[in-house]
C-alpha cells in the first residue's frame, strides 16, 4: 500500500504496568501534563500506534508503586472519535528511530528490529528460535522427574540467549518485551467523566474492575480529553502474569524498557498494514497456539473491542487428531491441505471408521467455539455502536496456516475476508522480508511490537 507522509509521529503512551521493584519498568508521571490535549489541539489520538508506551531517548523519571484498588463500577463507554486528522511532526530527514522487540511464548522466542525514518518503516532484523520440549520417554519420566513448566522455562531462557546472539544485539539495547496475553490480560476503552486528568491514574483501580487477584496491575493511556472528560484505553493484568514476565527478564539479563500487550501489538500491525480510511470498522481474527482473540478495530467514533475466544490452534489440532486417530504430523498436514469448511460438514464426521468423533467432535468445536463466538461478538458490537458491523475481516496467527480459513470465514459471515499482510508494507532487505513472510504466523506479534517511533 502507498505510504502516507502525513503521519503523526509522537508517542501517545506511557510505559505499561510500572513496577517499583525493577529498573526495567518506568512510569512517566512527570509528563502527565503533556498527555492532556490543549483546547487548540483537540484532535483525538490514534489508538493504533505507540500504545501504552514509548521508547525513551532521554532520562527516565523514577518509578513508583502501582495502585491497588477497590472493586467499583466501570463507567460508560466512550462515544468520542478516536481517529485523527493530523499534520506531520517528523520529516523524512529526521533521525532514524530503531526499536528492538522480543516476544516470548511456550513455542517460540522471536526478535524483530525496525527502523522508522519519519515516513517509512524498515524491517532490519528478524530471528525466530523454536522451543521444542524433549520427547517424553519411559527413561526421562523416571530419571528427570522435572516439572514440564520448568522444562519450558529453561528452554525459553536458552532461546532468549540464542536469539540475541543471532540478532547481534546486546541485551541492554532499547527493547519492547511481551508475553502478557490471554484471558489474564484485559483491555478496555472507557469514557471517564467529571474527573481531573491528574486523578485518573490514582483512581484507575476504581474505574476498571479487576477479575483477578489483589496484585492486579493497572495502566492506561489517554486517547482524548477536554480536561474533565476523557477517553482512555485501560489495561488490567493478573499479578502472576506480570511477575512471571518480570522474573523471566531478570533471569535472562534483558534490560527491558517497555512492557506491552500482545493484543495491542496486533492493533498496531493492522493499522500500519491496512492504513484504514477514517470511518472504517474492521475485524481481526487472531488464532494463537494457546490464546485467540476477535478484535473489532475502528478508525472512527466507535469503540475498540477485544474478545478472548476458546478456539485455539492447539486444542483444534488435538481435537482433530483424536477424531481421526492419527499422528500429530498427519494432523498438521491435514490442517495445511484440507479445506477448512470440510470440518463442519456431516460427511467429514462420518469418515472415521471407528466412530471416535462422538467423543471428539470437530464440527461441534468449530461451530461453538469459533462461529458462535464470532456471531456473538458482532451482535454485541452492533448493539453498542449504532448497529455497525465490520466491513472487512482479516486473519492472522496460526489461521494463516489453516487451508482456506479466510474463505471459510467469508462463507459463514458474508463479509470479505483475507490474510493480514504482516510484512508487505515494510521497506528493507528482501531476504529479511522474505523470511518475515515465511515466518508470519509466529513472528507477527513481535513485528507488531516493533511498530513504534518516538
Amino acid at each position: 500500500m502507498a505510504n502516507d507522509p502525513s503521519r503523526e509521529s509522537k508517542s501517545i503512551g506511557r510505559n505499561i504496568f510500572a513496577e517499583n521493584q525493577s529498573d526495567f519498568f518506568k512510569n512517566k508521571t512527570d509528563k502527565k501534563s503533556q498527555e492532556t490535549p490543549k483546547k487548540s489541539d483537540a484532535s483525538p489520538k490514534s489508538i493504533g500506534r505507540n500504545i501504552f508506551s514509548e521508547v525513551p531517548n532521554a532520562q527516565v523519571p523514577p518509578s513508583r508503586p502501582a495502585d491497588i484498588g477497590e472493586d467499583l463500577k466501570i463507567i460508560e463507554k466512550t462515544s468520542k472519535d478516536t481517529s485523527s486528522d493530523k499534520s506531520p511532526s517528523v520529516s523524512a530527514s529526521a533521525k532514524k528511530s530503531r526499536v528492538n522487540a522480543l516476544h516470548i511464548t511456550k513455542d517460540n522466542v522471536v526478535f524483530a528490529q525496525t527502523e522508522f525514518d519519519g515516513i517509512n518503516y524498515r524491517l532490519t532484523n528478524l530471528q525466530v528460535i523454536p522451543i521444542e520440549p524433549p520427547q517424553i520417554t519411559e527413561d526421562n519420566v523416571f530419571k528427570d522427574k522435572k516439572d514440564p513448566d520448568q522444562v519450558i522455562k529453561e528452554q525459553q531462557i536458552d532461546a532468549i540467549d540464542k536469539v540475541f546472539v543471532r540478532a547481534g544485539v546486546a541485551k541492554n539495547d532499547p527493547l519492547i518485551v511481551t508475553s502478557l496475553n490471554g484471558t489474564n490480560v484485559i483491555v478496555k476503552q472507557l469514557y471517564v467523566q467529571n474527573t481531573p486528568v491528574e486523578n485518573i491514574e490514582k483512581e484507575l483501580p476504581s474505574i476498571v474492575k479487576s477479575p483477578f487477584d489483589v496484585m492486579s496491575r493497572y495502566e492506561y493511556i489517554l486517547l482524548n480529553s477536554d480536561g474533565m472528560n476523557h477517553d482512555i484505553l485501560a489495561a488490567v493484568s493478573d499479578g502472576s502474569t506480570f511477575f512471571s514476565v518480570q522474573g523471566m527478564l531478570t533471569l535472562t539479563g534483558v534490560e527491558c524498557k517497555i512492557l506491552d500487550i500482545d493484543k495491542i501489538a496486533i492493533v498496531n500491525l493492522y493499522n500500519e498494514s491496512v492504513r484504514p480510511p477514517k470511518g472504517t470498522v474492521s475485524c481481526v481474527i487472531d488464532i494463537g497456539m494457546d490464546f485467540s482473540h476477535i478484535m473489532i478495530i475502528p478508525s472512527g467514533s466507535e469503540e475498540l473491542y477485544i474478545r478472548n475466544i476458546d478456539f485455539t490452534y492447539n486444542v483444534f489440532k488435538k481435537t482433530l487428531q483424536r477424531n481421526r486417530d492419527i499422528s500429530p504430523a498427519e494432523t498438521e498436514e491435514m490442517i495445511r491441505n484440507r479445506n477448512f469448511y470440510d470440518y463442519i460438514t456431516s460427511a467429514f464426521e462420518q469418515e472415521t471408521t471407528e466412530n471416535l468423533n462422538q467423543h471428539f467432535s470437530v464440527k461441534k468445536y468449530v461451530r461453538m467455539q469459533l462461529l458462535r463466538e464470532l456471531q456473538k461478538t458482532f451482535q454485541y458490537y452492533a448493539q453498542q455502536n449504532q448497529n455497525k458491523i465490520p466491513s472487512k475481516i482479516y486473519i492472522t496467527g496460526k489461521a494463516l496456516e489453516m487451508n482456506k480459513f479466510a474463505q471459510f470465514i467469508n462463507k459463514n459471515t458474508d463479509i470479505p475476508c483475507e490474510n493480514l499482510d504482516v510484512a508487505g508494507f515494510f521497506r528493507g532487505d528482501s531476504s529479511v522480508l522474505d523470511y518475515a513472510k515465511e515466518k508470519e504466523s509466529v513472528a507477527y506479534v513481535a513485528i507488531g511490537l516493533a511498530l513504534r517511533y518516538e
